[in-house]
C-alpha cells in the first residue's frame, strides 16, 4: 500500500481540492518506469530523471530532464526535487492525486536564491521538453500551467507523475485521462535519453501503477 505521507499531510493542511497555500509534500525523485516496478527496486526508480550540466539541452541552452541513471538504487543524491503540495482530489482514501509545482531542492535551500521549478517548454503541442526555469508564481500559491504537475497515488509505495498543464487548475479526479504523453527519445549524436511530451487530448489514461511512464518516489523525511 501507498505511504500514509500525503494522506497525513492533507489531514494536516486540511487540504480538499485546491490549497490557500502550497506546501513542501517531501523530497522527491524522479523516474521513468512502472509504479510497481520502482515498489519491487526498493521504492527506488531504477531509470533516474535529472538534469546534467553536459546535458542535452534545450534551444535556450537550458539543461533538459533527462536520465542521468540506469539500473540505479537508492542514492540520495537522486532526491533533488521538493514536491509541493497545492491540492488533492480524493484525500482521504487511494487512488488519489496530488497537484503543484516540483521544485530544485538546491534553489530553495537558501532565502537568496530564486527558485527553479520544473517548466514545459510548451502547452498543447508534440516534442515538449522540461527544463528548470524561475517559479513563475511564488511557491506558496498554485503555479502557472507550464509548471504544474500531479502524482498519482494507487496500491503502491510509489506514485505516478504527469504533467497537466492547462487541463485543470485543481487536481484532476483520479478517474480522469490526462493529455500529455511522456516518452523517452534518444540523444541525437550523444548517448542517454530525454524526456519527451507529447500533446494528445485525453491520452494519457488514469494511472494504475502498472503502465509505462513517469515515476515520483518521495523521501520519508
Amino acid at each position: 500500500m501507498p505511504t500514509c505521507h500525503a494522506l497525513l499531510l492533507s489531514a494536516l493542511l486540511g487540504v480538499s481540492a485546491v490549497n490557500a497555500f502550497c506546501g513542501d509534500n517531501g523530497g522527491a525523485e524522479l523516474g521513468f518506469g512502472t509504479q510497481a516496478d520502482t515498489d519491487s527496486n526498493g521504492g527506488n526508480p531504477s531509470t533516474v530523471l535529472g538534469f546534467s550540466a553536459s546535458g542535452p539541452f534545450d534551444a535556450a541552452g537550458n539543461p533538459i530532464l533527462s536520465v542521468i541513471a540506469t539500473n540505479a538504487g537508492f542514492d540520495s543524491s537522486f532526491y533533488a526535487f521538493a514536491a509541493f503540495l497545492c491540492g488533492q482530489a480524493n484525500p482521504d482514501s487511494y487512488p488519489q492525486t496530488t497537484f503543484g509545482p516540483v521544485i530544485n531542492e538546491d534553489s530553495i535551500s537558501t532565502q537568496t536564491n530564486t527558485p527553479l521549478c520544473l517548466t514545459a517548454s510548451a502547452l498543447g503541442e508534440a516534442n515538449i521538453t522540461v527544463a528548470l526555469l524561475p517559479c513563475i508564481n511564488d511557491i506558496s500559491v498554485n503555479p502557472v500551467p507550464t509548471q504544474t504537475f500531479q502524482w498519482i497515488g494507487t496500491d503502491f509505495i510509489t506514485y505516478g507523475f504527469e504533467f497537466i498543464g492547462n487541463q485543470s487548475g485543481t487536481p484532476l479526479d483520479p478517474s480522469t485521462p490526462t493529455d500529455y504523453i511522456p516518452s523517452l527519445v534518444s540523444v541525437t549524436n550523444g548517448t542517454g535519453a530525454y524526456l519527451r511530451l507529447d500533446y494528445v487530448p485525453g491520452g494519457l489514461p488514469p494511472s494504475t501503477g502498472r503502465e509505462t511512464g513517469m515515476v515520483l518516489a518521495l523521501s520519508d523525511d
